[in-house]
């Protein structure tokens, strides 16, 4: 190695360095060993080689070789430096932030390190750690974008989706052509619940890269969401181009085909999904619905057994189990997982509505009213709390609360044809057919050409001229 050579310090032989290949490195890297080699004390030449190994993505002999020049000058900033963006790289980010703890105490001020110091506080776990980082990197250096770009992306962590908004958009403003930062902003409208918001920035950063498939399954899951099937489909699609064994977007497409009532294609989707990922809830969960909408109960039920194996607090796949039970007529186990539901969450009043339907099926009236009765506590503008008590009271033979609360329904929602019927027998047993041909006539209004309706209402008309 030249006299020229040694006198270089680090910054200069990076500057040097910039633009060489990977021939001319390891070129590089055997002169500086014959030198070291000579001279076991060069912390120059040492410094230079770890430099390169470091470029080289030889992360481990960078560990060694910066180790060295810290035992030769335990105040060598660049030396602390260079070894812990090994270590991060090597993931022993622990050892990394002992380096970075040391470059800041010697070298105070320097935006880098605490940037990348934060950035391992991320990576284990001391989110707070890292925002603190963030914050001093910010400070002595406002015009990084990479600051903000992590420091929202542990807000985001955190659940501060405001702040992740704020925090991403900043780094967009400084690095407009960052899609990830679209992506990860998008996520946090999406948190926010803002899903258009959110999509427009999957738009953007798939307009920046075209085949980011994390950017094409988020879109794909946002307009799912909006019930946008046949769009989000072109998402999974896409996405599946780029992946073919991607469980999640698999699962999507599962669920987007079912909700087209395209179920025999779902249920390939979705089985093929299980396949990657055999404990996946989620999928679990949407292949239970796919049975559920081919009347497939049985099988229904043991995908939603599996999922409450999987998370006994799923109270979701407990009442759809609950509900499959009540389709084959097992009623007696479905209010048993209405029941697990409402002592987890006394206000549920989706498992109120279900177990009314259910005690009314076997005959238990006194108790179907009680659960109607804290349905219409839970949801006082809720048309189907009064229908429910409604079939109640027409069960048991209370015709005349059975009506009013059939009305009730209908005052709340006037579309309610089911409700409107069912007064209108209830009025004719009742002996008042006027009553029931009001309510005939306005189901035929909202569905013409309803044959049954235009049926019951000639009888009924019938009655009323009778009289």
């Amino acid at each position: 190695m030249t006299d020229e050579h040694e006198e270089l310090d680090p910054g200069e032989f990076r500057r040097m360095m910039a633009g060489v290949d990977r021939e001319e490195m390891l070129r590089m890297i055997a002169r500086l060993t014959r030198d070291i080699e000579a001279n076991p004390q060069d912390a120059k030449s040492l410094s230079a080689r770890g430099w390169l190994y470091g470029e080289l993505g030889d992360f481990r002999r960078a560990v060694e070789d910066n180790g060295r020049v810290i035992e030769l000058d335990p105040g060598d900033v660049s030396a602390h430096l260079n070894r812990a963006h090994a270590y991060s790289e090597l993931e022993e980010y622990r050892a990394a932030i002992e380096d970075y703890d040391a470059a800041i105490r010697l070298a105070p001020g320097d935006a880098a390190a605490h940037y990348c110091r934060g950035a391992c506080y991320a990576e284990l776990g001391n989110l707070g750690g890292a925002v603190s980082d963030f914050d001093v990197a910010i400070l002595l250096d406002p015009h990084d974008p990479a600051p903000y770009y992590n420091r929202g992306l542990t807000y985001g962590e955190l659940g501060n989706h405001p702040q992740a908004v704020e925090d991403l958009s900043r780094a967009i403003e400084l690095e407009p052509g960052l899609p990830e930062a679209h992506y990860f902003r998008g996520i946090a409208y999406r948190d926010l619940g803002e899903t258009e918001r959110a999509i427009l920035d999957f738009d953007a950063a798939l307009e920046l890269e075209e085949n980011y498939g994390l950017a094409r399954y988020a879109r794909g899951i946002s307009k799912l969401n909006l019930e946008r099937f046949e769009e989000s489909l072109i998402d999974f699609d896409c996405a599946l181009g780029l992946n073919p064994d991607d469980a999640g977007a698999l699962r999507g497409r599962g669920v987007a085909l079912g909700s087209l009532g395209r179920y025999d294609e779902a249920m390939e989707a979705l089985d093929r999904s299980l396949e990657l990922e055999p404990d996946s809830a989620d999928t679990l969960a949407a292949r239970g619905v796919n049975h559920a909408s081919l009347e497939e109960y049985e099988l229904a039920i043991e995908d939603y057994t599996r999922v409450i194996a999987l998370d006994p607090g799923d109270l979701r796949a407990m009442y759809s189990r609950g509900t499959s039970l009540m389709r084959l007529g097992r009623l007696e186990d479905a209010i048993r997982d209405f029941d697990a539901i409402i002592e987890v969450d006394p206000n549920n009043a989706g498992a109120y509505l279900a177990r009314g339907f259910a005690h009314a099926e076997v005959g238990d009236y006194r108790e179907a009213i009680r659960d109607c009765n804290r349905l219409v506590e839970l949801s006082p503008e809720d048309p189907a709390a009064y229908h429910a008590r409604g079939y109640a009271y027409a069960e048991m033979g209370a015709r005349h609360l059975a009506v009013e609360d059939f009305g009730r329904a209908v005052a709340l929602n006037p579309e309610d044809v089911d409700s409107r019927r069912n007064r209108a027998a209830l009025n004719r047993e009742l002996g008042q057919p006027e009553k029931a041909i009001a309510d005939y006539d306005e189901i035929i209004r909202l569905r013409p050409g309803d044959s049954w309706t235009i049926q019951a209402r000639r009888r009924a008309v019938e009655e009323a001229e009778g009289r």
